[in-house]
């Protein structure tokens, strides 16, 4: 795709000339990766363009188009997000509060008064959250038995120190703003976001789909190197404020991402000082190291959205096998959303920096390559962390050794070495997955990050 800034025609010729590259862009993609299916919608200030390539599944001729729905999966949180953040905007909900105040189970609990709002909206509460690749955990969980599990969960980090991504402290959000409102989360949704903004949802709730047409998941066989359906299985109304089963189309995500950034003005019952507090950044997040096909893990977390690099703000939502993601660049009044019909992210996040890259002329350069700063030997041990997983780590001179550790699941080694110039390097497959490691100065513990999950060393 061709550099924006390389074009002279007038606006409506340069919107059709990136029209057509973007078109052919996701085509050529779509040939040389084999994935089934790819959506995206894109705002220039005003200006909206979409493509589309690839069908909705692998065993269907009906193709993929500006009407697709994905599973919303983590954007689910930015909405809550919103919805948090006109409640403190309007004075209904303080930050600061400690969770005690909005929750009596809690009252006088040292967990209760620990973790403050701004912990769960910034995924800095530090408790060790809740398996949900366990089917109890994922379909059929309720909200006293996640009292019961989160009065006595070990707490890994002090709250607000360390950001490890917890889906759990968005249902407790939810539960903090149905308390207050009265309403269910997924009824805010649609009287403040939805409905103002005449988007169109569905559900991956078979008797709730309507006339939609559907992305299908898919994952890929190593084995025979092609890609295959699975069957969606919808989370329970439990994680309804983190993971519900909302979908949406590319066009309607980017709708979302556009108004917060102030690209349009809709109707909305979103205040302008809400949506800049959603944009908000509280916590760096340490960084980590992956080979060529890691997933981009953000630089900062905020009250609702990640920053990124190249200045992009967004947030992804992966569900089972396919994955969606929005970015924004408040500057330069730029939106992006994008689908896949199936779980890669690192396709998703080269399009995305592939297509900011081409608009500004400018290549979105990677991050620094800097010295790692501690003795490898120091990072000996063992850490634990979400997802009932374990990382144990062992030095031998310039290498390290990181081995995963997950229930039923055969154990990942990933290997890492410093080279002559002092700067971590990954040797090793880790399949998406980027590591990294951090002392956190406040209370001095150890800890490692796997993606976007905090780990603490024991």
């Amino acid at each position: 795709m061709e550099s924006i800034a390389q074009q002279t025609p007038n606006l409506e010729s340069v919107i059709n000339i990136l029209q057509d590259q973007l078109q052919k862009f996701l085509t050529t993609i779509k040939e040389q990766t084999g994935v089934p299916g790819i959506s995206l919608a894109l705002n220039i200030g005003p200006q909206k363009i979409t493509a589309n390539a690839g069908t909705i599944s692998i065993d269907s001729d009906i193709p993929m188009t500006e009407n697709t729905h994905f599973q919303l999966g983590c954007i689910s949180k930015l909405l809550t997000a919103m919805v948090a953040a006109e409640l403190i905007t309007a004075g209904k909900l303080d930050p600061d509060d400690p969770i005690e105040k909005y929750l009596e189970e809690l009252r006088g609990t040292e967990r209760g008064k620990d973790i403050q709002i701004w912990h769960l909206l910034s995924h800095t509460s530090g408790y060790l959250g809740l398996d949900i690749t366990d089917p109890g955990v994922a379909y059929y969980y309720t909200w006293p038995k996640f009292m019961e599990y989160f009065k006595t969960a070990p707490q890994l980090f002090k709250p607000g120190t360390v950001f490890g991504y917890e889906h759990s402290e968005y249902v407790i959000l939810g539960e903090i703003i149905k308390r207050i409102t009265g309403n269910e989360i997924t009824d805010l949704y649609n009287e403040m976001i939805i409905n103002p903004l005449k988007l169109t949802t569905g559900s991956i709730k078979y008797g709730q789909r309507g006339d939609n047409a559907y992305a299908a998941e898919h994952k890929f066989n190593p084995e025979s190197l092609q890609f295959e359906i699975i069957k969606s299985v919808p989370y329970g109304d439990f994680w309804n404020a983190s993971l519900n089963n909302l979908t949406m189309n590319t066009r309607d995500i980017l709708s979302i991402a556009s108004v917060i950034c102030g690209i349009i003005k809709t109707p909305s019952c979103i205040s302008d000082n809400a949506l800049k507090f959603v944009q908000k950044q509280v916590i760096k997040i340490p960084r980590t190291y992956g080979n060529s096909i890691h997933e981009e893990v953000p630089r900062a977390f905020g009250v609702g959205c990640a920053f990124y690099r190249g200045w992009l703000l967004g947030i992804n939502g992966s569900a089972r096998s396919q994955t969606c993601g929005l970015r924004f660049d408040p500057r330069s009044k730029i939106a992006l959303a994008i689908g896949l019909n199936v779980w890669n992210p690192i396709i998703r996040d080269s399009i995305i920096y592939h297509i900011f890259s081409a608009l500004r002329g400018q290549l979105i350069p990677p991050l620094p390559e800097e010295p790692f700063g501690f003795p490898l030997s120091d990072l000996d041990g063992s850490y634990i962390g979400p997802l009932d997983r374990q990382v144990i780590v062992k030095s031998v001179g310039d290498k390290i050794r990181c081995s995963l550790q997950t229930r039923n699941l055969p154990t990942m080694d990933i290997i890492m070495h410093k080279d002559d110039k002092g700067i971590l390097r990954v040797q090793s497959d880790t399949q998406h997955l980027s590591i990294g490691f951090f002392h956190e100065p406040e209370s001095g513990i150890d800890g490692l990050m796997l993606g976007p999950n905090a780990f603490r060393k024991q």
